[in-house]
């Protein structure tokens, strides 16, 4: 009986730590090292060892590629984006770097914030120019491909507060600043499960994109072939498509299976 009871209080302290742990995550605004989370939550190195890789399998946290830990998909989802989005973003290098190196085309990984489209992610090719724009920048929603793919399978409702407070305004001859005739592209976007950039935000410039999703289905970001220049038949660019999905399938796949959820 008295074992029993001393077992129970090991569980509950143990409880107490991982929820230690990962309000510690929650409200950090960088990745941390095992021995900082030790050192922050008075913790045995090998006891916060064994909490975060128990949290990781369980989707709770998530170990990046250096080692250190940010909040798993669960957890950032009922707080914020923000450390999932350094999940994503790790997860998704390797494979892009891969596919540009086979490909010798730069990709771009973009997330929507409010309307704003930003680089979350990017490989470049080798040569001396590549025509996109830097790492972290802020792209309109309405002039990128990757931006009709991350609105293609918004609601209706908050298609119309976005359309409501954001000016559309032309880039180009080419960009599409009328909401219904948007609409429309989103509506072909749903439909095709890809999306093209001929010209309409930058002259002689075009991308492809196509979404990445979360293993329940939702697009979470958006992947694409950018900066190619001088396309003249925007048609040329749907033999990218398998090419694009085949990644984005392995970006989901780095990002889900190794939480083993």
């Amino acid at each position: 009986m008295e074992a029993s009871k001393r077992e129970k209080v090991e569980i509950i302290k143990m409880v107490e730590c991982a929820m230690g742990v990962l309000d510690l995550l929650r409200t950090g605004k960088t990745p941390l090292g095992v021995n900082t989370v030790a050192k922050k939550c008075a913790l045995n190195p090998s006891t916060a060892f064994r909490i975060l890789k128990t949290l990781e399998k369980t989707g709770w946290v998530y170990q990046l590629e250096d080692g250190r830990y940010v909040c798993g998909q669960k957890l950032s989802f009922v707080t914020e984006k923000n450390n999932f989005n350094l999940a994503l973003a790790d997860a998704a290098k390797f494979v892009m770097e891969d596919c540009t190196a086979k490909n010798g085309l730069a990709m771009n990984l973009i997330v929507r914030q409010g309307t704003d489209c930003h680089i979350l992610q990017q490989s470049l090719t080798k040569s001396i120019i590549n025509y996109v724009p830097p790492l972290h920048s802020v792209l309109p929603f309405y002039a990128c491909g990757g931006g009709k793919v991350l609105l293609s399978e918004l609601p209706g409702a908050l298609l119309d507060q976005l359309f409501s407070t954001y000016k559309m305004e032309a880039l180009t001859p080419y960009t599409i600043t009328d909401p219904v005739e948007y609409r429309k592209v989103l509506h072909e976007t749903a439909k095709n499960g890809y999306a093209i950039d001929f010209q309409e935000s930058s002259i002689n410039g075009s991308c492809i994109a196509v979404p990445v999703r979360d293993k329940e289905g939702t697009i979470i970001a958006s992947l694409s072939f950018s900066g190619l220049i001088g396309i003249a038949d925007p048609a040329k660019l749907l033999k990218y498509v398998p090419i694009l999905k085949e990644a984005s399938a392995k970006i989901t796949s780095s990002l889900y299976d190794c939480w083993g959820l």
